[in-house]
């Protein structure tokens, strides 16, 4: 039986972690309406719920691995959505980079959670399945199903332009990822999620040493992209009829949460680079930087005038050079850290800070939404307006971006994963959406009726169009 409401076709870019941009969100939530509203293509179906009630939609969504469609890699094994979340909080005492002082040796800090995450889970025998993991615990976020790609779980990250990874690279690039949780941060997702129909955010905060790790695939290949030459590739059902393509890892990206930071988070961010000596391609994995805040000091007129630095992130020189001549001069905005695959107008920390709950369903082009994002400031269309880099680079600590909302903790895929249940939840059964919240819906200010939300064509972007490949918007030239 085909249910309209499991059915999803991917438009756009989906950025997970750190890309930022108006347009990703407004995208990543148009994907959510229409595997709510349509039915399209040759989508894959997620299991049937037991029964028609609500408690069972739920579960059955819940448990739904993957909803996109495959063509051409049917025999290859697929990905399976791997919860373990523990009932009490897990050893948080001896992990291995507390050892380590993030801030006189941010690259040896950053190695040391790099070797705890590909201890068993970079073994050939379990190359990140994370259900064949049986001496760790690690689990996947929730409400993902409509944007995992059937093969090993990726969702679409913003695409690289021309120039952006390398001075041969001529051509559009996608990229892929995946992210894992340790067991610290499971429990803390089993804190949210221990009800799959009724999730609890109320004073959500993850434990110290909760930790996450995503690794970043792109279609570049390494005729033009060198510095990829040997890395590991995966086959990734990357297109919107599920056929497949060979992605290459360029990046891993960690977050992990640490009371030595003074916004309680350290986000890094490695790169893969030929070059570097090694035996397998997650020893040539090199660290690009470590951030811990936002400088919000660091705006256009203090870089250019006072020659000002990021002073609350570190950036590897060595890799820094490799990007300094490209036209954007990656890595993030006047060198704060930032990975090569993201937004070169945003930062690591920066964006994750955005990770919040308003209580209630939020619908692209509502006017709700309009109010809602001049409520979260966004990374700045113009990196040279200076009230606007302001508004978007602030330090919070564990504050929510927005008051009178929930804080998510700097974890995008709970906040992205709330929002998709929330909107499900609105669309198929409205008569329960005050029941499965636990935090007061965000006050937004009345409306005219006429103010309806727009037609859903209008709020889905073409995903070969510049704006969809790259949510910057105008090239960041020096």
């Amino acid at each position: 039986m085909r249910s309209a409401y499991l059915q999803f076709e991917v438009i756009g870019s989906t950025s997970g972690h750190q890309s930022g941009g108006g347009a990703e969100m407004k995208t990543l939530v148009s994907c959510m309406l229409l595997f709510l509203f349509s039915a399209v293509g040759a989508a894959a179906e997620c299991p049937p719920p037991a029964d028609s009630s609500f408690k069972s939609s739920a579960k059955a969504l819940f448990d739904c691995s993957s909803s996109l469609p495959l063509k051409g890699a049917e025999g290859e094994r697929k990905f399976q959505i791997h919860y373990d979340f523990p009932q009490t909080l897990p050893d948080n005492t001896h992990l291995p980079w507390l050892a380590v002082d993030p801030m006189a040796d941010p690259s040896g800090y950053m190695k040391s959670i790099l070797n705890y995450v590909i201890k068993v889970n970079a073994r050939p025998d379990i190359d990140w399945r994370i259900e064949d993991n049986k001496e760790e615990r690690w689990c996947d976020a929730p409400w993902f199903y409509m944007l995992r790609e059937p093969l090993h779980g990726m969702t679409s990250e913003r695409w690289s332009r021309p120039k952006e990874l390398h001075a041969l690279q001529t051509d559009w690039e996608q990229n892929f990822a995946v992210g894992i949780y340790n067991d610290v941060a499971c429990y803390g997702f089993g804190q949210i999620w221990g009800d799959p129909a009724f999730p609890k955010t109320r004073g959500f905060a993850l434990a110290e040493g909760a930790l996450s790790a995503k690794m970043l695939f792109s279609s570049a290949t390494a005729s033009q992209v060198p510095y990829l030459t040997g890395s590991k590739e995966w086959t990734v059902a990357a297109n919107k009829d599920g056929s497949t393509i060979t992605m290459r890892l360029l990046q891993l990206d960690i977050s992990v949460k640490d009371k030595r930071s003074p916004n309680g988070w350290f986000f890094g961010t490695f790169m893969y680079d030929a070059m570097e000596p090694g035996d397998n391609p997650y020893q040539r994995l090199v660290p690009v930087g470590l951030i811990w805040g936002s400088d919000p000091g660091l705006i256009a007129k203090t870089y250019l005038e006072a020659a000002a630095t990021a002073t609350e992130s570190w950036v590897n020189p060595a890799v820094a050079v490799k990007f300094f001549s490209l036209p954007r001069q990656h890595l993030g905005l006047f060198g704060r850290a930032n990975g090569p695959v993201d937004n070169p107008k945003s930062a690591c920390i920066t964006c994750h800070q955005r990770a919040m709950d308003w209580g209630r369903a939020v619908l692209p082009n509502s006017p709700e939404a309009r109010q809602a994002e001049a409520l979260l400031p966004d990374v700045p269309y113009d990196p040279y307006d200076d009230t606007a880099v302001k508004a978007y680079f602030r330090n919070i600590g564990s504050a929510s971006p927005v008051p009178n909302t929930q804080s998510l903790d700097y974890v995008l895929q709970v906040s992205k994963g709330i929002a998709a249940f929330r909107i499900w939840v609105q669309d198929k059964f409205p008569g329960e959406a005050s029941a499965t919240t636990d935090v007061t819906p965000y006050p937004f200010k009345p409306t005219a009726a006429a103010a309806l939300m727009a037609p859903l064509s209008q709020t889905l972007t073409d995903p070969v169009t510049d704006d969809a490949r790259d949510t910057t918007g105008k090239l960041f030239d020096r």
